[in-house]
């Protein structure tokens, strides 16, 4: 059986003055077990996480369960509203102890709005847990050429029942703690990828100051095939829609 993952997108973020709408990724993926793990860089004015960078985790017994959660985050100042489903390509073994020691080093790295922020602590822990970026027999876009989180969003291709919305709100969640969710990463180890290490031959700079100089034209989302209205018309399941 082929493993998941998930680019969850929040579209109107951060909502600073003067600026265009750059939008905000999440990340999630499967566990042998069916488990989920999931997590997101929300920043380092964000009021919940760790307080440093905004970064929060958790594990989760399901996919319906992540989704759920993602939609819930409404109440904690992060309006999640859709995502894309994205697929291990076949032959490739997924990685999700190398994705979960890249979160950990990721907890650990300064927030930067241009520089090492959601989209690319998204990338690094995908590309972890696909050995290299390997989805839909696809290579993942670079943030390096998609730096804008909507247009890197765009740029990840899936098919149109892959691109969905998530489901209605229900509940708040109050700073994560819920019976069945428990901290992703109590007994993990942090690993710095070798594409961030400035000494490998695999490096992959994250260029903050021209990303900062670039202009930012507002890039507008392209939205599931299948309309909110419809979607909330179908209602949800208790089986795992993947």
């Amino acid at each position: 059986m082929s493993a998941h993952a998930i680019i969850v997108l929040c579209p109107t973020r951060p909502d600073l003055l003067g600026q265009p709408l750059l939008g905000h990724v999440a990340w999630g993926f499967q566990l042998p077990n069916n488990e989920w793990v999931i997590g997101a860089v929300e920043g380092d004015g964000w009021p919940r996480g760790n307080r440093f960078n905004g970064f929060w985790s958790r594990k989760v017994p399901s996919f319906n369960a992540a989704l759920q959660h993602f939609a819930n985050m409404k109440y904690e100042d992060a309006e999640y509203n859709q995502f894309k489903l994205l697929t291990v390509t076949h032959n490739v073994f997924p990685d999700p102890d190398a994705a979960m020691s890249v979160m950990k080093w990721v907890s650990g790295q300064k927030y930067e709005l241009f520089g090492r922020n959601c989209m690319n602590s998204a990338y690094d822990i995908l590309r972890a847990f696909s050995r290299g970026g390997n989805f839909n027999s696809r290579t993942m876009p670079s943030p390096d050429t998609n730096w804008i989180p909507n247009g890197w969003y765009n740029a990840i291709a899936v098919s149109n029942a892959d691109h969905r919305w998530l489901p209605a709100s229900r509940q708040a969640i109050h700073h994560f703690d819920t019976e069945t969710e428990v901290d992703a990463l109590a007994d993990v180890a942090e690993h710095q990828p070798d594409w961030r290490d400035p000494s490998s031959d695999n490096y992959l700079p994250i260029d903050a100051e021209a990303t900062e100089k670039a202009e930012k034209p507002e890039i507008y989302v392209d939205l599931p095939s299948l309309s909110l209205e419809e979607f909330e018309k179908q209602g949800t399941t208790e089986s795992d829609p993947i």
